[in-house]
């Protein structure tokens, strides 16, 4: 998720173009991240110092770390820590860009200050997004007072990851009570408080997602795309549901309803959630203690 925000901004900024964002996302399903650019990435070293030991290797038959920690720049529980940093997905995308010879972690360090800056962000908001960690991540797209949504939103964000789109990313989500939209599905949760989460898009936005869940090849947003956004629901709210049960709360889902010919969604209050998912922006809207209506076209 951190590649495809932190991608997106750079793309928003001129930074890169849209083909160079691709091959990027190519190249870092394939990359490993090199010690010296995650030392210099956690201020462990200076880049000059970390290309000094990359030129020392093409001469010495020694990994990195050893050469660092013998040239008294690293020490070995450092070198180890970052060992196990090698699969972040930030660092991954920060050695992608090096690869590609786009920018050096140095220089995306530096555009993150600015990507802070913009988005009002703490230094300790950046480390939770640099953590690709959903839980650490929700909480910087999340409106204050809505605590409630977290495990709702975050048991929807990975079931999409794992079974749509892995590099989907959200924008700012708000409280709302209309959400615009051609065609939707909703499911309704009864038990303990009454959840409703829904999938809601313009055009044929929620073409892909239907598609990819569904295993079929649609070719419009029609009543069978929809019913595979309904069982993306029903997935979604079964792992919520079944979370909640072991808490001791009991949920029943009732069945999906969903409809190609609306004009949004209403509520006394839900949350809106705008989701990146292949390349066309999905509404994920969700209302806890309050109904959602699908507005039917008249």
């Amino acid at each position: 998720m951190v590649s495809s925000i932190v991608g997106n901004y750079l793309l928003e900024n001129n930074l890169i173009t849209v083909e160079q964002l691709l091959d990027l996302m190519k190249e870092q399903r394939r990359v490993r991240v090199k010690l010296g650019l995650i030392a210099v990435a956690e201020g462990l070293m200076t880049q000059e110092e970390a290309d000094k030991v990359n030129r020392l290797q093409a001469v010495m038959d020694k990994r990195f770390g050893d050469i660092a920690v013998e040239k008294g720049y690293l020490t070995e529980g450092q070198v180890e820590a970052l060992l196990k940093k090698q699969g972040n997905a930030y660092l991954s995308f920060a050695q992608a860009l090096e690869n590609q010879q786009l920018m050096s972690i140095e220089q995306l360090e530096q555009y993150m200050l600015d990507f802070q800056r913009d988005n009002n962000l703490t230094g300790s908001d950046i480390e939770d997004l640099k953590s690709d960690d959903v839980d650490r991540i929700l909480p910087l797209y999340l409106p204050t007072g809505t605590d409630k949504y977290m495990n709702l939103v975050g048991t929807a964000l990975r079931t999409i990851m794992r079974c749509v789109d892995t590099e989907v990313y959200p924008e700012k989500a708000y409280l709302a009570t209309s959400c615009d939209a051609d065609n939707g599905a909703l499911q309704q949760v009864e038990g303990e408080h009454s959840v409703i989460c829904a999938m809601a898009g313009k055009g044929q936005a929620l073409l892909q997602p239907a598609s990819i869940f569904g295993q079929e090849e649609f070719t419009e947003v029609n009543m069978d795309a929809l019913d595979a956004i309904g069982e993306l629901l029903n997935c979604i709210n079964g792992l919520y549901a079944t979370s909640l049960s072991q808490g001791g709360v009991s949920m029943e889902l009732d069945p999906p309803e969903f409809s190609d010919k609306i004009t949004g969604l209403g509520s006394e209050e839900m949350l809106i959630v705008p989701l990146h998912i292949k390349g066309a922006t999905v509404n994920f809207v969700a209302a806890i203690d309050h109904s959602i209506e699908m507005k039917q076209e008249v």
